[in-house]
């Protein structure tokens, strides 16, 4: 786990050693080990590299790494199969001098060229320059796990691990993406699930996708599509495969030369990976037995989305040691601390908590965490609740679609949020659109419910989402927006603030769950196997049995990680939101109306029914104004140009 920097010249000329120690620097943050540049004889690529050591960390597991006196390679990631990956190089005559799995990435590119890639389990962003034929490959893993950000003109392709950074080498060239901008004043993180970045001329590479530069022309391809697999008919079956994958998953993930621990607040699907790691087989090799047996959680004293008390008693039933972190409402020098590290703004503050985590954790000597993205999006977790009535109406299934009206109506009762009111709603919502096209009781139905979580491709939209488009075999209405969630939003956004947040302190966050064997796996099960019963995560809940305390296991309740805001902005964070929301800058901010939203904050501060969704809105616009007076950006609005080819 690295952070990544490199410039290409398209014209031959030779690049500048300033320019890429500036680029390289710029990332030093994610990687506080070590410290490589390297530019190739003729001058023309320059590769730097930022060093998290979490494999080999001797000198030899260094980078920019060479290999075979012909490939180099600057790498941020970890491909987890690497062992058998390098047994079978060996098995082929294949040398190693280190016990990095970088080396591995460079001898499998040698043998398999591109199609290494479909060989290796992981997350990653690399390039690898080939001396050979002077060209250039870059990977990003199948999800977009790892970042990887670039800009291209007629002169010179540059790519890191950040925006910030791409943005401090372009300078004047950089200007405001006004429709990202907008989207985040919305709340919305969806936009990192497109190409598109905050900066007009900066872009994401997505993931599982990949470029070759060579005689200055750039090709940009697809290399990863998600497949379906075949799984079992029952939905014990199911869950005993899901079983063995999630345990092979994290046996891959433990391999580590440094400490690991997990992120536990108590749910399912950390608690899953805790419970699978209580019992895990110790490497037969003795290299891999760093687990310390520790599971981290924030907690929120006094505040409704507290879990540390269920993740304390989860920790215990599964004899893990516990250590918990009170996030307090930061002051305004923390706050801004934190900010200085999101690179750019963020859409919801539920970035502080998370970054306070992970500097805790690094104080603990923890270098890597398991954590446990993905279950929500891909298993109905985020409450698809009118997606999943519409599936049960296509599939002709009465009865299961009075079943996810009952699974979403016992999510819990709050003063912040009903979860019957919510199905209730939704239900209601349901009707109206079936009864405007007199198919209240047609069947089976025509047409589904529209979508309003992503765009399949439509290029004339102003926030375009290629390349993420919903393949032709999703049949049903959840599973379209089940995949939607995975690689449109919200995961990609949540992917963002886990990686610049855990980064900032130098810890690497690795996700057991999303592991493109369980993915595929998942998104080829039935409807039912994920809601139903009384359950979201349904098979996954099956798969846990036995591992995992039903306590835990069976709680339907669902509690969103999120900052306590309606408490902070009354409290301790009043008077910092005030004096921003008081500066000529905010007031005179042209994204939006700041005088009016100054406004609504006093009311909001006045009205003690007002909760979370009126307090919500005031932060985007914060943070946004706070980060253009910092960074000083060109405010110039351009129009997005495409994607380089």
């Amino acid at each position: 786990m690295c952070g990544i920097a490199g410039i290409i010249s398209r014209t031959g000329d030779r690049i500048d050693q300033g320019q890429l120690d500036r680029l390289t620097d710029a990332v030093a943050h994610r990687g506080p080990d070590g410290r490589g540049t390297w530019v190739s004889a003729d001058g023309v690529v320059g590769f730097g590299h930022r060093r998290l050591s979490i494999l080999d960390t001797s000198v030899k597991g260094a980078q920019p790494m060479l290999y075979s006196s012909r490939y180099r390679i600057t790498y941020n990631g970890e491909v987890y199969n690497f062992i058998e990956l390098k047994d079978e190089l060996v098995g082929r005559g294949y040398l190693f001098e280190t016990e990095s799995d970088t080396e591995v990435i460079l001898a499998a590119y040698q043998e398999w060229g591109e199609e290494c890639q479909h060989r290796f389990n992981g997350m990653w962003s690399f390039a690898i320059y080939d001396a050979s034929d002077k060209s250039v490959f870059i990977s990003r893993d199948r999800f977009g796990i790892k970042p990887l950000y670039y800009y291209s003109d007629s002169e010179r392709f540059v790519f890191s691990s950040e925006v910030q950074a791409i943005d401090q080498f372009i300078g004047e060239k950089s200007s405001l993406n006004e429709t990202v901008i907008k989207s985040v004043l919305t709340g919305a993180s969806d936009y990192h699930g497109t190409v598109q970045t905050y900066l007009t001329n900066v872009f994401s590479l997505p993931g599982g996708y990949s470029v070759k530069l060579k005689n200055g022309n750039c090709q940009i391809s697809e290399w990863y599509k998600l497949r379906k697999v075949a799984v079992p008919a029952t939905l014990k079956d199911q869950a005993s495969e899901l079983r063995k994958f999630i345990q092979s998953s994290c046996k891959l993930r433990m391999r580590s030369d440094v400490p690991v621990a997990t992120c536990l607040s108590g749910g399912v699907d950390s608690g899953a990976i805790t419970a699978v790691l209580k019992d895990q087989i110790a490497d037969s090799s003795g290299r891999f037995n760093n687990y310390s047996h520790t599971g981290f959680c924030a907690g929120f004293p006094g505040a409704v989305i507290d879990e540390s008390t269920a993740a304390r008693r989860l920790a215990s039933q599964l004899t893990t040691d516990f250590k918990l972190k009170e996030i307090e409402a930061p002051s305004a020098e923390r706050l801004v601390e934190a900010m200085r590290q999101c690179d750019g703004p963020m859409h919801a503050l539920a970035f502080y908590p998370i970054w306070e985590l992970y500097g805790f954790i690094r104080k603990n000597d923890i270098k890597v965490t398991l954590d446990g993205q993905g279950p929500d999006e891909m298993l109905g977790g985020y409450r698809p609740v009118l997606e999943a009535m519409q599936t049960a109406w296509e599939r002709k299934k009465f009865r299961w679609f009075a079943d996810v009206r009952k699974t979403y109506s016992s999510q819990g009762e709050s003063a912040q949020f009903s979860s019957k009111e919510f199905v209730n709603k939704k239900f209601r919502e349901f009707l109206k659109h079936h009864w405007k096209r007199k198919q209240i009781v047609t069947w089976p139905v025509k047409k589904s419910v529209p979508l309003a979580t992503c765009d399949e491709g439509k290029q004339n939209t102003p926030l375009h989402l290629l390349p993420v488009r919903i393949p032709e075999n999703f049949q049903y209405t959840l599973d379209k927006s089940l995949y939607a969630q995975f690689f449109c939003s919200p995961l990609p956004g949540i992917l963002q603030q886990y990686d610049r947040c855990s980064m900032a302190h130098g810890v690497e966050c690795r996700m057991p769950f999303m592991d493109y064997r369980i993915v595929e796996f998942i998104f080829s099960l039935p409807p039912e196997s994920k809601v139903g019963n009384g359950y979201t995560k349904l098979v996954l809940r099956e798969a846990m049995k036995d591992l995992l305390p039903d306590e835990t296991r069976l709680n339907k309740l669902k509690i969103g990680f999120n900052a306590p805001i309606v408490d902070w902005f009354r409290g301790p964070l009043k008077t910092f939101m005030l004096d921003q929301m008081r500066t000529d800058e905010f007031r005179k901010n042209p994204y939006f109306d700041g005088t009016k939203i100054e406004s609504s904050f006093v009311k909001f501060l006045g009205d003690p029914k007002a909760g979370w969704s009126e307090a919500w809105q005031f932060w985007p616009p914060v943070h946004l104004n706070w980060w253009m007076t910092e960074k000083k950006l060109n405010k110039s609005i351009n129009a997005s140009p495409t994607i380089a080819k």
